[in-house]
């Protein structure tokens, strides 16, 4: 099995990733899937580089899910010609629409310290005495004086601030788009590179969710959306957002400057509760090896927050300027492994039982009970052959500590479950009609290393292969 975890790995591809032979060393150290954030980059490099990634995947004969993240409605400010500004606490700068208003503010600013906000329904929203920050909380700021499509605002730090970075509005609620028309072309984009996953920002309602899957239907392309859940918003409506989206990320960078610190933790715990009980992946992601970006080894905080994902049974964690930009991208997925796989090992049993509502869900409860009572069998792995990828799903939930192989002809439901906790999915021409005792698929695991002679494998399965929601078989076999 793959690095032997079983919570998976999402890394950020970026500058310091992007060659082939990065792509397969991170995979090596433990990378399920890569994740493709558009605020950055061109159409083409992403097309470039996730060619890149299939290319290395195919050769190492290995599932690798490909995410491609949206901007959705996300501010985003910039600065003239993209340079940085140097500011000290108690400057005032001019935000604007357009850096065609530097007229209106009469030569009191050189242009070089003007700040542009691409939203004009930013302007509209703000007021004088509201606050705002920018860079994941790290630079704040007031605003002092307002005129149309434009504001001053008082520093509150000395920083230094480059272009692109987000802008959050504390307790505001900004009627934006979406998507931008930007997102339409990365779609595009994502459609001709047969993306696994689509992440969108700022989910605030399902209603974002079905704009992105109408927009995905007009370039007939299917995938797993991913909400990111970063707005107070986000939160009170997320009962909505998962019953329309098929997994969530637990986005702490924006979503601990919009909520307040202390509420960060127990969130995390309340979303990946709630996701489980819909069966639906959930990604913990944000700063979870942050001192990587420049150091070759973790904080103790660091590794103490990817353990504490794994006691709260997330799906997957992810890296983002670790391996995107970061001096030391896979020395920081092998970290993230070993702090994974051991706690993963010495975590209980989980007593989580997802909501009983199908037959499905039925046949893997009692598969649960098999796998976690005591008894004198120990079973080495499950199988579980699958269409759609939504029984291998629910057995995730479960969170097993054993290896879940998911057999499915279809490669979108192989993409789609490489996001899942535990299971390992394998494109396989299912060849035999009666699954009661699949020899030939067997034997093809075995080739391929996935089970070796002697296993004791738990198989689940409907008696055929295609009857969707058929699941009603559990079998105990010896390799």
């Amino acid at each position: 099995m793959h690095t032997g975890k079983l919570t998976k790995i999402v890394a950020t591809i970026g500058p310091s990733s992007e060659d082939l032979d990065t792509i397969k060393s991170l995979i090596d150290a433990g990378v399920n899937v890569f994740r493709f954030n558009t605020k950055h980059n061109t159409n083409e490099w992403h097309l470039n580089t996730i060619n890149k990634v299939k290319k290395v995947a195919k050769e190492l004969g290995l599932p690798i899910g490909i995410l491609v993240d949206l901007q959705g409605p996300e501010i985003r400010i910039e600065t003239y010609e993209g340079q940085p500004i140097d500011i000290k606490s108690g400057d005032t700068l001019p935000f604007v629409n357009s850096f065609s208003q530097v007229d209106d503010f009469n030569g009191v600013y050189p242009i070089s310290r003007f700040i542009r906000i691409p939203q004009v329904e930013v302007f509209n929203a703000l007021s004088v005495g509201d606050t705002f920050s920018i860079d994941d909380g790290f630079i704040d700021f007031e605003i002092v004086k307002t005129k149309d499509n434009a504001f001053t605002a008082e520093a509150k730090e000395d920083c230094v601030l480059k272009t692109r970075k987000g802008l959050n509005l504390v307790g505001k609620d900004v009627d934006l788009p979406s998507l931008t028309e930007s997102d339409k072309q990365r779609i595009s984009m994502a459609a001709a590179a047969e993306a696994d996953f689509m992440g969108l920002s700022f989910v605030r309602s399902a209603k974002d969710i079905l704009e992105l899957r109408k927009e995905m239907k007009k370039h007939n392309f299917e995938s797993k959306i991913v909400a990111k859940i970063e707005s107070q918003l986000g939160v009170d409506n997320l009962g909505e957002i998962l019953e329309t989206a098929d997994s969530i990320m637990v986005a702490r960078g924006d979503l601990g400057i919009e909520v307040p610190i202390e509420r960060m933790t127990h969130l995390q715990k309340d979303m990946i509760k709630v996701a489980r009980d819909l069966n639906k992946p959930v990604i913990v992601a944000t700063q979870m090896l942050q001192s990587m970006i420049d150091s070759p080894r973790p904080t103790r905080a660091e590794a103490a927050d990817i353990a504490n994902a794994v006691y709260d049974e997330t799906d997957a964690t992810m890296l983002s300027g670790e391996t995107a930009s970061g001096k030391y991208p896979v020395k920081s997925v092998a970290t993230m492994r070993k702090v994974a796989r051991y706690n993963e090992i010495h975590r209980p049993e989980s007593t989580f039982h997802p909501r009983l509502s199908t037959q499905t869900h039925a046949i893997i409860s009692a598969a649960y009970s098999l796998i976690t009572n005591k008894h004198d069998i120990k079973i080495d792995k499950i199988v579980v052959f699958s269409e759609t990828g939504f029984t291998p799903r629910v057995l995730s939930s479960f969170r097993p500590k054993i290896p879940v192989i998911a057999i499915s002809e279809d490669p979108r439901t192989v993409g789609s479950l490489t996001l899942s906790y535990g299971v390992w999915p394998v494109l396989l021409k299912i060849q035999e009609p009666d699954l009661t005792y699949p020899k030939k698929a067997l034997n093809e695991l075995m080739d391929r290393e996935y089970i070796k002679e002697g296993d004791t494998v738990l198989l689940i399965h409907g008696r055929h292969y295609r009857e969707a929601g058929g699941t009603n078989a559990l079998i105990l076999l010896t390799a």
